[in-house]
């Protein structure tokens, strides 16, 4: 008569930052396949392929990390995901994608910061216009005059 030892099942401590482990590897998994066939060169003469591995292997240890820190957390709380960040972050991201092309880049930043302001607390109007012409000035430098893109400043 054999006996079959089971071990025990793993418990999972933490559900949101197992999400977050297996969402962080999966996008640097991909990365690794996407690039699979772009050249990377060596440290001396560095390909067009080699900045992309390196954040996905670099990404794939911090997924892996937050998988072990998952499995190993002690609070176990479980609790519900906070929806309002999540919603407000994505919609942010959406809206300025959406309006680049038609508002500009100066009032499609406004949209980004007003709508995403509302994953927390809501900045005050003196805040907001100082991270808004923060915002706006570095992405104009940046973006237009510095890497000379295409972009639209103004509607």
């Amino acid at each position: 008569m054999t006996h079959i030892t089971r071990s025990p099942p793993v418990r999972v401590r933490s559900p949101r930052e197992l999400a977050a482990a297996f969402l962080i590897s999966a996008i640097a998994l991909a990365g690794l396949w996407i690039g699979r066939d772009w050249e990377t060169g060596t440290l001396a003469m560095v390909q067009a392929g080699f900045f992309p591995r390196l954040i996905c292997v670099l990404l794939l240890a911090t997924g892996l990390a937050t998988l072990a820190g998952a499995l190993a957390a002690t609070d176990g709380t479980g609790s519900g995901w906070a929806w309002r960040p999540v919603a407000a972050i994505t919609a942010s991201v959406l809206s300025f994608a959406a309006l680049l092309d038609r508002i500009g880049l100066v009032l499609a930043i406004l949209a980004l910061i007003v709508i995403g302001g509302l994953a927390g607390r809501p900045l005050r109007p003196v805040p907001l216009a100082m991270l808004w012409a923060v915002l706006a000035t570095s992405c104009v430098a940046l973006f237009s005059w510095g890497l000379g893109l295409p972009l639209p400043i103004w509607p």
